[in-house]
């Protein structure tokens, strides 16, 4: 069988310097293998397609790795000096310049060879860029520095000699005088060296964006030809795919007309060397690019047919050889014109680019920094003169007599007394008004704990539950569905505001027009009580004594806990429960029974201490209360007064 030479492996795109340097070779499609001598005949009909028998491979290529790179030319890594603060360039000698010619033209071969070098430049110039762009950035923030330091200084030095007035005067005030015109130079000393820095940042800034301007022309024109190569790269590949594939479908063509003859009881004579051997060919041989369906091999074709298809698969085989030749001798010529001409010329205009922003940022740094030291020496020589005859600023400050300078202050100074108030000063409290002063001490009821009520108050029931009860007992004994209707909202909410605040002032006969709004109250009083009337510790053994069946034994349990509340509870329960109990014997009228009162009354009066309580207690609940209810008299032992 037959196998075609690997295709060479093309260069991703975008690559420039990727493509392999050397002319892409043709490739031979197939060579003779496991054929009879017999088939002589089919061999020589794909003369185009293998080219004699021979094979042709890919020249060795000329792609450079890192690691086998030549060692670049040896490169002063010390500063040039620039004695001519006017120098923009340095121009060698003859002897200098054709050794620089000679190593630039080594380096540039020597990029041109490498894989990476386009991109390597390229990368370099960028590092350049970024580094004047910071240069630039560097000086003119040095450059604004310099000049606010030096217009603050002069800005300071002129208002220290307005507000001298002021200030003491003789030997102090002369020396203060020339300590400020001191400053005020170095001031304007900093502003000229602002500017310098200023011209050196904005030539600077010019050399950045003629730099980055000519990279990304070069790496522009570079990539179009680079994409130029890629392209006829492709092309290539794809007239070598199809030129392989029809040269394939030659050989299946070969083989299966061989399969068919074989099946109709012909042998093949295979000769190799003189040997003279005679054997048929192998199913193995013959099915590997055979017919892939075995039904098929009951089947014969016409022999004409057979010869027909080979014949076809032969012409397109030759005709794909032909345009894989031509395209592989385009690709060479635009590889040939690509490696030898543009690639060279890019390189050599990126490294040109390269040097003269490499020269130029050093250059302006030389000149920044001879700047810098004349612009210190210029300050220094103003701070300490090298002429004695002027005095220095440690001078005009040593100069400073402040012994005669007091005398002559204090000779012309006269000095006005006040008598000092020494005595403690007394503390004053601040009155506040009759309303302001309610508010501050009033003493809310609502949502305080029953216990520390009646420690506060004094009182073992709230007075906020008296005075309700009292009220629903004078007024509305007779209102049906009493504590089971409600009030409006708002109403109810002014009066509690009003009974939190201070129940002693609220005057209850203004709100029995709707009793609905003083039952609601009572209701959203006992809500709010951060632990319910019967205690949450205690709930549990309430509910276990409501379980009992025995009516009488239930009501002895309950009796017993109910006696085991504090103070204030057991108080609080007796007032509600017997005055429940005085509602539910008006049932006639008001429609309310021990039972219906439970209804409303259990939820608020107890309630679970587990977060998802069993909704099977809230009928428990209910009877533990409509039994305290109906069982007022003998649980607290004691006449009702109907």
């Amino acid at each position: 069988m037959l196998r075609p030479i690997s295709p060479p492996t093309t260069a991703s795109s975008g690559s420039l310097g990727s493509v392999k340097r050397g002319p892409r070779a043709y490739t031979a499609s197939r060579t003779v293998s496991r054929m009879s001598v017999r088939e002589e005949e089919y061999v020589e009909r794909a003369a185009p397609a293998v080219e004699d028998g021979r094979e042709y491979i890919n020249p060795p290529s000329r792609r450079m790795s890192a690691a086998h790179l030549p060692d670049l030319p040896h490169v002063d890594s010390e500063p040039r000096e620039f004695d001519n603060p006017s120098f923009h360039g340095a121009v060698p000698d003859d002897g200098g310049a054709e050794a620089q010619g000679s190593s630039t033209d080594g380096v540039i071969q020597m990029l041109c060879d490498f894989e990476n070098g386009f991109h390597l430049l390229l990368d370099r110039i960028k590092e350049d860029i970024h580094s004047t762009k910071e240069a630039v950035s560097f000086l003119k923030k040095r450059a604004t520095i310099e000049e606010e330091y030096g217009k603050s200084m002069i800005k300071l030095a002129q208002g220290a000699i307005a507000g001298r007035s002021e200030g003491k005067e003789g030997s102090f005030g002369t020396a203060w005088g020339q300590f400020t015109k001191v400053h005020e130079q170095v001031g304007e000393i900093r502003i000229k060296f602002a500017e310098v820095i200023m011209e050196v940042s904005e030539e600077l800034a010019a050399l950045h964006k003629n730099t980055e301007r000519s990279r990304k022309q070069l790496k522009e024109a570079g990539h179009r030809h680079s994409k130029t190569v890629q392209e006829a790269e492709m092309a290539l590949e794809k007239s070598k795919t199809r030129y392989e594939a029809t040269s394939e479908d030659w050989e299946r063509a070969i083989l299966h007309r061989e399969q068919q003859l074989e099946r109709d009881g012909f042998t093949r004579y295979v000769g190799g060397a003189g040997s003279g051997l005679h054997k048929s060919m192998s199913n193995k041989s013959l099915s590997s690019k055979g017919l892939s369906n075995p039904m098929q091999r009951w089947k014969s074709q016409n022999p004409a047919k057979l010869q027909k298809n080979e014949d076809d698969a032969r012409v397109k085989a030759a005709i794909a050889n032909e345009a894989y030749k031509t395209q592989l001798q385009q690709t060479n010529t635009i590889r040939s014109a690509y490696f030898q001409n543009h690639l060279p010329r890019f390189i050599r205009l990126l490294k040109e680019t390269n040097d003269e922003c490499d020269q130029g940022l050093q250059y302006h740094l030389v000149k920044y920094a001879q700047e810098l030291e004349s612009s210190l020496m210029k300050e220094a020589t103003t701070l300490s003169p090298l002429e004695n005859e002027k005095p220095g600023i440690v001078k005009m400050v040593e100069n400073i007599n402040n012994e005669r300078d007091f005398e002559e202050y204090a000779a012309g100074y006269v000095q006005n007394t006040k008598q000092l108030l020494k005595s403690d000063h007394q503390y004053t409290p601040y009155s506040m008004s009759a309303e302001a002063n309610s508010i501050v001490q009033a003493k809310p009821s609502f949502g305080v704990d029953l216990v520390a009520l009646m420690e506060r108050d004094g009182v073992p029931v709230p007075a906020v539950v008296t005075k309700c009860i009292d009220c629903v007992e004078q007024s509305g004994m007779g209102v049906q569905g009493l504590y089971r209707m409600s009030g409006s909202t708002a109403q109810v909410q002014k009066l509690r505001m009003l009974l939190n605040k201070d129940p002693d002032t609220v005057r209850m006969e203004e709100w029995t027009s709707d009793i609905h709004i003083v039952t609601g109250v009572l209701k959203l009083y006992f809500r709010e009580l951060p632990d319910p009337l019967f205690p949450r510790a205690m709930y549990r053994q309430l509910i276990e004594a409501a379980k009992i069946d025995d009516d009488r034994l239930r009501l002895i349990n309950i009796h017993e806990l109910v006696n085991q509340l504090h103070d204030a509870n057991y108080a609080t329960l007796q007032a509600l429960s017997g005055h429940l109990w005085r509602v539910s014997l008006n049932e006639s009228q008001n429609r309310m029974t021990a039972a219906n009162l439970s209804i409303v009354w259990g939820p608020t009066v107890l309630d679970s201490p587990d977060p998802s309580p069993d909704p099977m207690e809230i009928k428990l609940q209910t009877r533990i209360l409509e039994i305290v209810i109906a069982n007022y008299e003998h649980i607290f032992d004691t006449d009702a007064d109907i």
